[in-house]
């Protein structure tokens, strides 16, 4: 098992991404540290993460809370004792024209996509960098590294997960923490199809623009993940990994 003996931290893994990398990591061998909003999803995926014969710590948090969020890191090491995987996941959508979005709509976002991600990683990072070593992961999306139209906000913060995982990869690489981000495509995810139900034709649209003519599924995201917080990505930081089935290379925007 590739992270045997490893404690992991998910944030917003009651479903989607985060919980499919939560149980890649229990899969791979590692005890994990979860937390989201969503009360009864986290109870669902710390059953799973037990079924695997893995500890859960589990936490109701609010991610945008830095004060939360530290606490709940804090409580990781001492609960699971140490902290050798953070995935900074959590996040959301924000969809409007330039000119038409809310400024409280924006301030919502940075918060979640950009602020809290940033807040985490730093707080995880100052454990790791004590500790002689960890890997690090944040969640960015194939539209931090495209631009998009009608999505401002949500291409803004996801390029800044970008930017802010390299800066801290050459930041603390000679200190053996590595720092990547991953960039998921289309996935099947809950909030993903609850998006297009406005628009029943807009599903099939965007998988149009996709060369692999299909979704991606969360757990082969999760599976890029587990290989970022492995030793086999041992000399890897400062990455930008799409699992997006094709379409940063195809170039959509």
């Amino acid at each position: 098992m590739r992270l045997e003996g490893k404690i992991a931290g998910v944030t917003g893994a009651a479903a989607g991404i985060g919980r499919a990398t939560a149980l890649a990591f229990a899969r791979e061998g590692a005890d994990v540290a979860i937390c989201d909003l969503d009360e009864e999803g986290l109870r669902e995926t710390a059953v799973a993460v037990g079924e695997l014969g893995r500890r859960a710590f589990t936490r109701v948090c609010d991610v945008t809370d830095s004060l939360a969020l530290r606490g709940f890191i804090g409580d990781t090491v001492t609960e699971l004792v140490g902290l050798d995987v953070w995935m900074g996941n959590a996040g959301m959508s924000g969809s409007d024209p330039a000119e038409e979005f809310a400024e409280d709509r924006w301030r919502q976002v940075v918060e979640l996509n950009q602020n809290a991600v940033f807040f985490g990683a730093q707080a995880a990072g100052r454990h790791m960098l004590a500790q002689g070593g960890g890997s690090i992961i944040n969640t960015a999306s194939m539209y931090g590294l495209r631009s998009a139209a009608g999505r401002i906000a949500y291409c803004t913060t996801k390029a800044a997960v970008v930017m802010m995982s390299q800066v801290m990869a050459i930041e603390w690489a000679s200190r053996g923490v590595r720092v990547n981000a991953v960039c998921p495509g289309y996935a099947d995810t809950g909030l993903f199809r609850s998006g297009r139900r406005i628009d029943p034709g807009s599903l099939e649209r965007l998988v149009a623009e996709v060369p692999m003519g299909r979704l991606v599924q969360p757990e082969e995201v999760a599976e890029a993940c587990v290989f970022l917080a492995s030793d086999e990505a041992s000399a890897v930081t400062g990455l930008a990994m799409t699992v997006d089935a094709g379409w940063t290379a195809r170039g959509s925007g």
